[in-house]
C-alpha cells in the first residue's frame, strides 16, 4: 500500500515523530523510507534583507553558506541520529539528500520525479499555512502529530466523492489492524452534493442531502461498515468525532467546500481541519 514514502523535512521544523511512523509503517508495508531534507530557501534569502550596503557579496555569500553548513551538520547529528535509533536491528530501506528550495516546490517536484505514494509530514501550525500542497498534489498526504491508539476515524460527506476514501480506510484498517469508524456529514452549509468525477451539483435539499447520506451508509452497512450519520460543519463535525473516539488518524478525502452557513466563501479547507484536530489526518486527494 505504502511501498515507496517520501519524508520531506523543513528546515524551519522537524519532528522525530515522523521518522517514528515511518518506521512503523515501513515495517508492514516492506516501504522504502525516503528523506528529503530541504534548506528553505526563504532562510538563505533573509541574509540579503539584514545586510547592509557595506556587505560584500562575498560576505552574502559566506553567511549563506553557514547557514547551509550548519543545515548539513543538523541532519547529520538529529535527524540521522534519530533515524538510526528508529531503524536498529530493521532491515528497512532508507535513503536521505539535502535540497535547498521552498518547501512545496520540493515536494511537487519530488513527486513528479519518482514513484512516491505517501507523503509523511511533521505538523506544525505556523507552518502548516504555507503549505499549499495540501491542495496541489494528488498522492496521500500524512500528516503525523498526536495520538497512540489503534482507530481510524474515515470521514465521508455530500461534499467529496467518497470513492477512495471507503476503499482506503477499509484496506487500511485490516494491514494495520486497527478498528474503523466511519462519519458521513451531511454539510448545510455548503448544500450540494460532489459526484465521484468531483463535480459539484446544483443546491439541494436537506430532504434529498438526507436521502443520499442514508444510501451511503446502507450502502457500506453491505459491505459490512458501520456509519454514522450526522448533520453539521464538516470541520467540526469531524473534529468532535475524532475527539469522541481518540482516533489515532482521521481520513479524508477531496472535499469540494466552498460557502459556509453564512455563503461566504471557504478557503483552504484542509489546512482549517490540519490545524483544529490534533490527531493525525490522511488526505487521501
Amino acid at each position: 500500500m505504502f511501498e515507496n514514502i517520501l519524508i520531506p523535512v523543513s528546515s524551519e521544523f522537524y519532528s522525530k515523530k515522523i521518522l517514528e511512523r515511518s518506521v512503523f509503517l515501513a515495517e508492514r508495508f516492506k516501504s522504502t523510507i525516503n528523506l528529503v531534507y530541504i534548506i528553505e530557501e526563504k532562510t538563505l534569502h533573509q541574509t540579503d534583507k539584514i545586510s547592509d550596503s557595506f556587505r560584500t557579496h562575498y560576505n552574502r555569500l559566506e553567511t549563506s553558506n553557514d547557514i547551509i553548513n550548519k543545515s548539513r551538520l543538523r541532519v547529520d547529528n538529529i535527524i540521522l541520529n534519530d533515524a538510526k535509533f528508529f531503524l536498529k536491528n530493521k532491515e528497512i530501506p532508507f535513503k536521505e539528500k539535502i535540497v535547498e528550495g521552498e518547501f512545496s516546490n520540493v515536494v511537487k517536484r519530488e513527486l513528479d520525479e519518482n514513484n512516491y505514494d505517501l507523503v509523511l509530514m511533521g505538523f506544525e501550525k505556523g507552518c502548516i499555512l504555507n503549505y499549499r500542497l495540501l491542495d496541489e498534489v494528488n498522492a496521500p498526504i500524512w500528516i503525523e502529530s498526536e495520538g497512540e491508539g489503534k482507530s481510524i476515524l474515515a470521514v465521508c460527506s455530500n461534499l467529496a466523492p467518497n470513492q477512495k476514501v471507503p476503499e482506503f480506510s477499509v484496506k487500511l484498517s485490516k494491514d494495520l489492524g486497527w478498528d474503523l469508524h466511519m462519519l458521513y456529514v451531511i454539510d448545510m452549509g455548503d448544500s450540494v452534493e460532489v459526484d465521484e468525477t468531483g463535480q459539484r451539483s446544483d443546491r439541494k435539499s436537506e430532504k434529498d442531502l438526507i436521502f443520499i447520506g442514508e444510501n451511503f451508509v446502507e450502502k457500506m452497512g453491505e459491505k459490512g461498515v458501520n456509519v454514522r450519520l450526522v448533520k453539521g460543519g464538516l470541520e467540526r463535525e469531524t473534529v468532535k468525532a475524532a475527539e469522541d473516539i481518540g482516533a489515532n488518524l482521521v481520513i479524508v478525502g477531496r472535499e469540494q467546500k466552498k460557502k459556509n452557513i453564512f455563503g461566504l466563501p471557504v478557503k483552504n479547507v484542509k489546512k482549517k481541519m490540519a490545524e483544529k484536530c490534533r490527531y493525525s489526518i490522511l488526505f487521501v486527494n
